[in-house]
């Protein structure tokens, strides 16, 4: 359905650009003139600027609904630039860094299917392109977008690592817990007694505390420790760094409150203190199987020959933030496995499948 080929180079191009989480420039510097060369009207987005991109193609005559794609532009951290490497079908880095397919698959595809649609001139709805920038460090792309930017009554966006062909329908929400243990710092050879160590008491609190799968809707992790200066100085001062999700509320919550309390009694066992921090991060999102933008994908993808999955995800994406803006807004499989590791690959036919997806969801209805 779309140029194999094409949407191939494409992909390669942009996952050899460096653009991590908030220096997004080279591939906004890549996309915009796609964009403007196919005749889309930029409502945001400047080339030189890390900012999302919100490009419109107006309606054909006769189509009056209004839907969007989307994608993000960053990778998590790249020190270096992706050498890619395509062996037997399967695309991957050189094994030093990250592939980026995570989301640079979606860039592609979505590129891609706009440029076919336009070359066969078929009529379609209005389609609003959206690529944000910096959702690898929260979300902040999107949360950024305005009510102005967006006028889709449904969005659809590229960036879960199923194969293609699932559609998430519910994703958790999301909680980030900071601790900061103050203890009482001491000689630890001269008088080890007098002082208080924060990091045996975030120990105690750490101890009685549930993390991992909590149940089958609910996860929580400790991420992040540091503490002390010195091995001859009983620390004072730990910060711990956490974070749960459930995709039922009251579950989050009650997460959240049995690891603050655990931390609290545990830290004053042995006579620290502690202060908490709690910050909502996203909030999760459940769809019907009969929601409109659920019906819409489905649609597409049995129309290139493919049984539409509905999942749950255990992560979290722009779909996310933009249920939360009143737009409904499922997530896409890809086929970008080991996302943020130098294991990440994607499988050439995964790529091409991706592609006549989104051609399908723009030709759609």
């Amino acid at each position: 359905m779309v140029n194999y080929a094409r949407l191939l180079q494409t992909f390669l191009d942009l996952i050899r650009l460096k653009a991590d989480s908030g220096h997004e420039e080279p591939v906004v510097q890549y996309i915009l003139p796609r964009l403007l060369q196919l005749g889309l009207i930029i409502r945001r987005g400047a080339e030189g600027r890390a900012e999302n991109i919100v490009a419109v193609l107006p309606p054909t005559q006769g189509r009056d609904r209004c839907i969007a794609l989307s994608a993000h532009m960053d990778t998590v951290s790249l020190p270096t630039p992706v050498i890619p490497i395509i062996k037997d079908g399967v695309i991957s880095s050189s094994g030093n860094t990250i592939l980026g397919a995570d989301d640079r698959a979606g860039i592609a595809a979505i590129l891609e299917a706009l440029e076919t649609l336009i070359e066969k001139g078929l009529p379609h709805h209005c389609i609003e392109i959206i690529f944000t920038v910096r959702k690898e460090t929260g979300l902040e792309g999107s949360k950024q977008l305005g009510h102005n930017d967006i006028q889709a009554s449904m969005a659809f966006i590229l960036d879960d690592e199923a194969d293609p062909g699932h559609i998430v329908v519910q994703a958790p929400s999301h909680a980030k817990i900071l601790w900061n243990i103050t203890g009482k710092a001491a000689h630890a050879g001269y008088e080890p007694e007098e002082g208080i160590n924060a990091i045996m008491a975030s120990a105690e609190g750490l101890k009685r505390m549930k993390t991992g799968r909590i149940d089958h809707e609910t996860t929580a992790n400790i991420g992040i420790i540091h503490g002390g200066v010195a091995t001859n100085v009983v620390c004072d001062a730990v910060v711990i760094e956490a974070e749960a999700r459930s995709i039922c509320e009251k579950k989050l919550e009650d997460t959240v409150k049995a690891m603050v309390e655990a931390m609290e009694k545990g830290a004053a066992s042995l006579g620290a203190k502690v202060k908490t921090r709690i910050q909502k991060s996203y909030r999760g999102f459940t769809l019907k199987e009969m929601s409109p933008s659920v019906q819409w994908a489905s649609s597409a993808i049995r129309r290139i020959g493919l049984i539409p999955v509905l999942i749950s995800s255990g992560g979290g994406s722009d779909a996310n933030i933009l249920n939360e803006k009143g737009i409904e807004a499922v997530n896409l499989g890809t086929g970008a496995k080991k996302a943020h590791t130098s294991e990440e690959y994607i499988l050439e036919r995964d790529l091409y499948t991706l592609g006549d997806i989104v051609y399908a969801i723009m030709n759609g209805a």
